[in-house]
């Protein structure tokens, strides 16, 4: 078995579809044990995110000027340039903001999750949890006081990661069992 897996090749072996899963749970981790750096990272990230986003919005717009829509990307790419940089200029009352937003993304997220579970017949009880997770969460930071909600949002993501990587390893495995039995390969 061990010389049919190395013939194929490494890029074949369907352990691969266990990694995605594993890495939400190794940072989930890490999160949890370092929250508040975890917090200011969130920041640092969605900063990051944002003028890179924005920077390819600006190109596009301004490539496209005089087209429909154009302008209007032209400025949400410069919108979302300054908020980028704003964040990144301070992240720590970057995460402060950050941390409502998690909420609402905590929140919607959840109720599409919950509501997704019920049209998926394998990993349905692992998926309600995950969205139920992530409701309760996005509550729990609205409730909270701004510097609570800064502290709290490295816990958060981390819950949030940990129990999203959970699910997706065992939905991987029982996807992985549901197509050995019927004979499918699952390379």
């Amino acid at each position: 078995m061990a010389e049919v897996t190395r013939a194929r090749g490494l890029s074949s072996w369907a352990g691969w579809d266990y990694v995605p899963g594993i890495a939400f749970v190794v940072i989930g981790v890490l999160a949890l044990a370092e929250a508040p750096a975890a917090s200011v990272v969130t920041a640092i990230y969605l900063g990051a995110m944002l003028c890179v986003a924005g920077g390819f919005a600006v190109a596009g717009g301004a490539l496209n000027i005089g087209r429909r829509g154009a302008l209007l990307a032209l400025l949400v790419g410069i919108l979302s340039v300054l908020v980028g940089v704003a964040v990144l200029r301070n992240p720590i009352a970057g995460a402060f903001s950050l941390a409502w937003l998690m909420a609402a993304w905590f929140a919607v997220g959840g109720l599409f999750e919950v509501a997704l579970a019920f049209t998926l017949r394998s990993g349905r009880g692992w998926l309600i949890l995950v969205g139920s997770t992530n409701l309760i969460l996005g509550a729990l930071v609205l409730i909270m006081g701004p510097l609570f909600a800064f502290y709290m949002l490295g816990y958060l993501v981390g819950v949030s990661f940990l129990i999203r990587g959970l699910w997706s390893v065992v939905f991987v495995g029982e996807l992985h069992h549901a197509r050995s039995e019927v004979g499918i390969a699952v390379a």
